[in-house]
């Protein structure tokens, strides 16, 4: 797979969805509900709207609709599983990847962003590598960045706007991902990343995990 050295133990994977036109024509086909998108500790404020794939849900569904759901959710997960063989082999880590089964497909709004965090900020220790799909690009904003060096509150988290933090010099590195793209990092910290202000559009993105392979879970997360 083609990859890029973003920075320590970051990894950028462009062009890691084979055929991204082809999802997202199947994406936009599929007729559901998209759910509202709330902070985690906030729940009026709103990033955007959600879609959860579950592939016991999938697996009830009638066709056509369960074919395309079941190419998107398939997509996925092969995409992250190929991008985390690779990547953790670089790292001389070998083993079997363990992905979480459930994703969300989600949508952030333009004028929304998140603020800087590493993904076990929140205690969840199972977390081994994080994985970010992008699956657009065709909107203004939205970058990531990291800080993973010299970490304080004070130089992490001020601005949201991608050109304000480059000018305060905010970050370590960061990087206007292309449509069908993912990256992967440790989920610990120093892992600092920044979710950048979309200023116009939307951004479709979808976020994964690499679990510790001592977690329990239902192995069996293909469909087909």
């Amino acid at each position: 797979m083609k990859k890029q050295i973003l920075g320590q133990n970051v990894a950028y994977y462009p062009n890691a969805i084979e055929d991204i036109v082809y999802f997202m024509r199947i994406l936009n086909e599929v007729d559901f509900d998209w759910n509202p998108w709330s902070s985690s500790n906030d729940k009026k404020f709103i990033y955007g709207e959600t879609k959860t794939f579950d592939v016991n849900q999938i697996r009830a569904l009638e066709e056509p609709l369960k074919h395309k759901m079941s190419y998107i959710y398939n997509t996925v997960m092969d995409t992250f599983y190929k991008v985390c063989k690779d990547y953790a082999e670089s790292l001389n880590d070998f083993d079997e990847p363990r992905l979480f089964p459930v994703f969300n497909i989600k949508k952030y709004y333009a004028g929304t962003g998140m603020g800087a965090h590493y993904d076990q900020l929140d205690g969840d220790k199972t977390l081994r590598y994080s994985l970010v799909m992008y699956l657009n690009d065709d909107f203004e904003g939205g970058e990531i960045s990291f800080k993973i060096s010299d970490y304080s509150a004070e130089k992490v988290g001020v601005d949201l706007d991608y050109d304000l933090a480059l000018k305060n010099n905010a970050f370590d590195f960061g990087i206007k991902p292309e449509a069908g793209s993912v990256i992967i990092f440790p989920s610990s910290a120093p892992y600092y990343h920044i979710a950048h202000l979309v200023k116009t559009g939307y951004k479709y993105m979808v976020p994964g995990h690499w679990i510790h392979n001592d977690m329990e879970f239902n192995k069996n997360t293909s469909i087909m």
